[in-house]
């Protein structure tokens, strides 16, 4: 389906061509009213409008000039004229432009129609030609160096995949990396000053370091990288022979990983700490491979250059770590900012069915869960503006102390009963501050009907008129227009009661500068023009 936009000054004639053709069975889904080529620019920035059609004089900005904003801007909009000016200068600038068509007022229906319809076929047919499985295919194969790159950095944020999707991913992007079997990770962290290097021959560095990695390790390894939050050089590493076994290789890797910062100190000039990792399970176990790497260069590393370290050197045996799903990406913090409670509850539910095999660590566990949720709950009411007792209520004493008897069954109950009260408060906020915006909303349409536009209703609440149209559909189940329509039509009615009022004045009073436009419309709800009515009365 596609989208349209009408531009002109007299809205009599905007209104009357967004009504007049049949849109749906034409393929189109929206039509757009803009009554001046600014308000026309300023709607082309948040909609994706396939085809413009606009009048040449309007006050302000002229139609030729809005299609050469277009053109700068969106060059796949399509524009069609429809002026009453059938000068040569005027259609030699629309054929400048690339304009589509050049419509001569006035301009029926079924005219305006038959060249809309050509222009639909004509965008038909070049979304097709461009979705041509060549181009397609060669503007893949381009991106894949950096969707390799982000698919290992999505994997260090804690994201994880189904097995066949992994699997479906890794066939995609060309992977040669076998699911379920052991890897390893090699971390480099670049030791020069780079700061006063521009980011383009930065880029070109860091792209010679990881070829010189994966040269080094072609002939035996599979091999893939990324650049990760922290600006470190991440590759994932995996043998290509048959065995699979990391005490095999690891004499080999860390040879080849020295070799590597080698050539790097060599070729670029450039000093890099290494650290390997621990040999484990692709991709189940890349994301605590990762974090006791980042550890090693906090904790033995620190400011010391061109060390190099790996994972086997650890002599602490640790008795607890981190819960892994509780710093997961989305962390609660993320979640709770956009209010999805789908995925916080699922999140909850995901790290308590961690805790239930961490055995003698429940009790330190359940410390992390209590404190990380009552600091996300705190932040949330906070940025509201409300205090954490006038939503939890009594409940309060029990969230800001910690039984010494607590087991993980009442931290599983206070942490969900915590999240149902919270979500409540959150859908009794949103709904009240909607049923608050709409009332406000009503007001002024009825206390403005006369001159009401989208844009003055936007403006009058300080929002965006997206916004506020999608709002009114969403609590109406009506659109914005067709209630307009419908009020104005209503007044028409009440004002028609009046004897002494004559048609042109009742077509002003509810927002029509031209009668006949007024008589149309009432005609097309009430099935009989305004006089027929009056006469009825």
């Amino acid at each position: 389906m596609y989208e349209i936009l009408i531009v002109d000054d007299h809205t009599h004639l905007v209104d009357s061509l967004a009504i007049g053709l049949p849109w749906e069975q034409m393929g189109i889904s929206n039509v757009y009213k803009a009554y001046s080529g600014e308000e026309a620019l300023e709607l082309l920035n948040y909609r994706s409008v396939d085809i413009v059609v606009t009048d040449i004089h309007m006050n302000g900005m002229t139609g030729l000039e809005l299609i050469a904003r277009i053109n700068e801007k969106w060059k796949n909009t399509k524009a069609v004229i429809i002026t009453g000016y059938d000068e040569f200068q005027y259609a030699r600038e629309a054929i400048q432009q690339q304009v589509c068509d050049y419509l001569l007022k006035p301009v029926s229906n079924e005219e305006l129609e038959h060249t809309l319809r050509t222009i639909i076929d004509r965008i038909t047919e070049e979304g097709n030609e461009l979705l041509n499985q060549q181009k397609f295919a060669y503007r893949f194969r381009e991106s894949l160096p950096k969707l390799r790159e982000l698919f290992l950095f999505e994997l260090l944020s804690g994201k994880s995949y189904p097995l066949s999707a992994l699997q479906d991913k890794l066939h995609l992007y060309g992977l040669p990396f076998s699911a379920e079997k052991e890897a390893i990770l090699l971390c480099m962290r670049v030791e020069e000053d780079y700061s006063n290097t521009d980011l383009y021959s930065l880029s070109l560095i860091e792209y010679a370091m990881f070829n010189i990695v994966e040269e080094v390790f072609a002939n035996k390894y599979h091999v893939t990288y990324c650049k990760d939050s922290h600006d470190y050089l991440i590759f994932l590493v995996q043998p290509n022979m048959a065995e699979q076994s990391g005490r095999d290789h690891s004499a080999i890797i860390e040879d080849l990983a020295r070799l590597s910062q080698h050539q790097i100190k060599l070729y670029l000039k450039s000093k890099v700490s290494v650290v390997l990792s621990s040999w484990g399970g692709f991709p189940k176990d890349i994301l605590p491979m990762y974090h006791s790497a980042l550890s090693i260069y906090t904790d033995y590393i620190g400011y010391q250059t061109e060390s190099f370290f790996d994972a086997k050197q650890k002599k602490e045996v640790f008795e607890i770590q981190p819960l892994a799903e509780l710093y997961r990406s989305q962390t609660f913090m993320e979640l709770i900012d956009m209010e999805q409670w789908n995925g916080f509850e699922s999140k909850l539910n995901r790290i308590f069915d961690e805790l239930e095999g961490a055995g003698s660590g429940a009790r330190e566990y359940g410390l992390q869960i209590y404190v990380t949720l009552l600091q996300t709950y705190s932040y949330y009411l906070h940025k509201k503006g409300k205090r954490i007792f006038e939503v939890f209520g009594r409940e309060i004493d029990k969230m800001l102390k910690i039984d010494a008897g607590w087991s993980v069954e009442p931290l599983k109950e206070w942490a969900f009963g915590s999240y149902v009260q919270i979500k409540a408060y959150s859908d009794s906020r949103s709904d009240n501050i909607r049923s608050d915006l709409m009332e406000r909303i009503r007001r002024f349409i009825q206390e403005n009907i006369k001159d009401i536009t989208l844009q003055t209703v936007a403006d009058h609440v300080n929002l965006h008129p997206v916004y506020v149209s999608n709002l009114f559909k969403q609590e109406t189940k009506e659109n914005f227009s067709n209630y307009v329509l419908r009020l104005r039509m209503e007044k028409a009615v009440q004002l028609l009661k009046d004897k002494d009022l004559r048609i042109s004045q009742i077509a002003h009073e509810v927002g029509y500068q031209k009668p006949q436009y007024f008589i149309k419309l009432f005609k097309t709800q009430y099935g009989m023009t305004p006089q027929e009515f009056k006469n009825g009365q």
